[in-house]
């Protein structure tokens, strides 16, 4: 059991490593948005990977449905902070579309020229 916290506690640094150089860009591409969904979806099958290790051990112990809840638990505050980032990135996905639609717009509007006063 010390092995899957071990484990854990390193998924949770990289973690805030990620979070925090996901924080500290202004803005993204796709490919980094990717790069992030990716990553992000990698740290959740480890913690999927880990609580069915864990489940599988507490058959093998006599009070099964505490086992199973402490490991349903320690699943729930694993994937808390993924699902703040998953939110994090989905935003800035939300906000590059937005980004992008808004330059389509701009690039298909026509331009108009500036009227001069000396002209009748």
């Amino acid at each position: 059991m010390i092995a899957p916290r071990i484990l854990l506690c390193w998924l949770f640094g990289c973690l805030l490593c990620v979070t925090f150089n996901a924080l500290a860009a202004d803005s993204w591409d796709r490919s980094q948005i990717e790069t992030q969904k990716l990553a992000l979806q990698k740290e959740r099958d480890a913690v999927n990977a880990i609580f069915e290790i864990s489940a599988r051990q507490c058959w093998q112990r006599f009070m099964v449905n505490d086992c199973l809840h402490s490991a349903r638990l320690q699943r729930r505050q694993a994937m808390g902070p993924l699902d703040k980032q998953e939110q994090a990135i989905r935003a800035a996905q939300r906000a590059l579309m937005v980004m992008e639609r808004q330059e389509r717009l701009d690039a298909k509007q026509p331009v108009t020229p500036e009227l001069n006063d000396n002209q009748p």
